[in-house]
């Protein structure tokens, strides 16, 4: 059950009032897209126009990301993805990042997809969900995320994700307004926009 409250703090000895807003949401009870089909999501390039961060990657450091595309398909029967990003590695200085991964289906459910990266310049191998909360395959999906489930139930805020993918670099006001619903319905409350400028070559499987 999500629960958002508001909780007055009287601050006597300052005379101030702060109003301060929690939510929390059982990672039991995300709903995620019903009868998703992966392969409806496959061999088109879709990029992120909205997240509110990025998981650290082992053994990289980020500074920066201003372009971020990705394309889900098939190696054989095998599920898998593909990225490529623009990130700042230091002050001044941008790369064209790649990766590609395996995808898994947990619960054998499609749209919870779990990725893992293998990095094999750095030997690390990194691990996220991707979660299908929404998606039209047309041109909007909704992502999301969550790597550390607290004792409660509800996930570390810390470690909570979401992405708003579009096959544009844009989202339209309806889309936008959207993708910040199902934001705030995982207790995320602000997305961050990428420019995509100087965009890196679109990845391929």
């Amino acid at each position: 059950m999500r629960t958002c409250d508001i909780l007055k703090v009287l601050m006597y000895p300052l005379g101030i009032i702060s109003v301060i807003s929690t939510c929390s949401i059982k990672v039991a009870d995300i709903k995620i897209m019903e009868n998703f089909l992966f392969s409806n999501f496959t061999n088109h390039v879709w990029k992120t126009v909205k997240y509110n961060k990025f998981p650290p990657i082992k053994g990289f450091q980020v500074l920066s990301n201003t372009d971020q595309q990705t394309v889900f398909g098939w190696r054989g029967v095998k599920p898998i993805v593909a990225n490529t990003a623009r990130i700042g590695v230091r002050p001044g200085m941008t790369v064209c990042f790649s990766d590609t991964g395996e995808v898994q289906f947990l619960d054998n459910n499609p749209a919870k997809m779990f990725l893992t990266y293998r990095n094999e310049k750095t030997g690390h191998t990194h691990e996220q969900n991707q979660w299908v909360l929404y998606t039209d395959y047309a041109n909007l999906a909704i992502l999301y995320a969550c790597q550390s489930v607290l004792a409660d139930g509800s996930c570390d805020p810390d470690n909570s994700y979401i992405w708003i993918l579009s096959k544009k670099t844009s989202l339209t006001e309806e889309e936008a307004k959207l993708a910040q619903v199902t934001a705030n319905s995982v207790c995320i409350q602000t997305l961050n926009t990428l420019s995509h400028k100087d965009p890196c070559p679109e990845p391929s499987l």
